[in-house]
């Protein structure tokens, strides 16, 4: 098995990082390791959220290994291309919530990587892009869904159709990311924002990062009755009981309650 990831708990999150130097490129092996990391990590219980980040301090990633496409015939690249989408299927279908904390280069399918994160934590002097075009080629792990969403069409097309890198300075004032902190702080901060979850909820946080996500795709009224479904659903479990009834007894919840009945 593959030594290019390397997994740190700590409290009730996990450190997951990519350490394939120097510029922590993806690989099939890789891929498949995240994805069956991510798929364990959201059955521990005492794993509330992961920060992802890249080892050294020079690069996030810097995207797919092309040296597995190169000379790579239909079907081999679409295998590479599926591990890649099945990575990410596993990061977005974790029940808590994600952070990256880019500390350097983030490109191609790392900057996927990190859009298909809850929160992304950058540091200053970082820079972000999609030079898939480039080498004749477009974003395959979600970049083209992920990335207008955040920064909007035109900043989507500056950034994929004319291959324009941010700095991490910019990538902030268009929303790209969420926190911009000094070199070497990166995890740090995100592991600040992926701890204040352990203070919810865990059944509260999973719907609630689903309704938000689901938000786009629906009326106003239709996304009413979904909410007032998911209420009506926590309320019948023992997370919701503990909550309401630590709340009356001016008292913190404890979020391993009984059994539901």
């Amino acid at each position: 098995m593959t030594t290019q990831l390397a997994v740190e708990r700590l409290g009730k999150s996990a450190i997951v990082a990519l350490n394939n130097p120097p510029a922590n490129l993806w690989t099939p092996e890789a891929l498949q390791r995240f994805a069956e990391t991510l798929r364990s990590l959201t059955e521990e219980d005492a794993v509330r959220s992961v920060v992802l980040t890249g080892a050294g301090e020079s690069f996030f990633s810097a995207g797919a290994d092309l040296r597995h496409l190169e000379n790579a015939s239909r079907q081999e690249a679409e295998a590479f291309l599926e591990a890649f989408q099945a990575a990410h299927r596993a990061l977005r279908g974790f029940r808590g919530v994600t952070v990256a904390a880019v500390n350097g280069f983030a490109l191609g399918a790392g900057l996927e990587w990190a859009l298909a994160c809850d929160y992304i934590v950058a540091e200053r002097g970082a820079q972000l892009g999609f030079p898939e075009g480039r080498v004749g080629l477009v974003p395959a792990a979600g970049g083209t869904h992920l990335l207008p969403r955040r920064v909007g069409v035109a900043w989507a097309k500056r950034m994929i159709l004319g291959g324009e890198m941010v700095r991490a300075e910019r990538a902030l004032a268009i929303g790209l990311i969420e926190e911009l902190v000094e070199p070497g702080f990166s995890k740090i901060v995100a592991l600040s924002l992926a701890n204040k979850v352990a203070q919810q909820a865990p059944a509260a946080v999973a719907t609630a990062r689903r309704l938000i996500e689901d938000s786009p795709l629906h009326s106003l009224e239709k996304h009413l009755s979904a909410e007032r479904e998911a209420v009506l659903s926590l309320m019948g479990q023992a997370e919701a009981r503990e909550g309401i009834r630590a709340f009356l007894d001016k008292r913190n919840p404890a979020w391993n309650p009984e059994e539901d009945d």
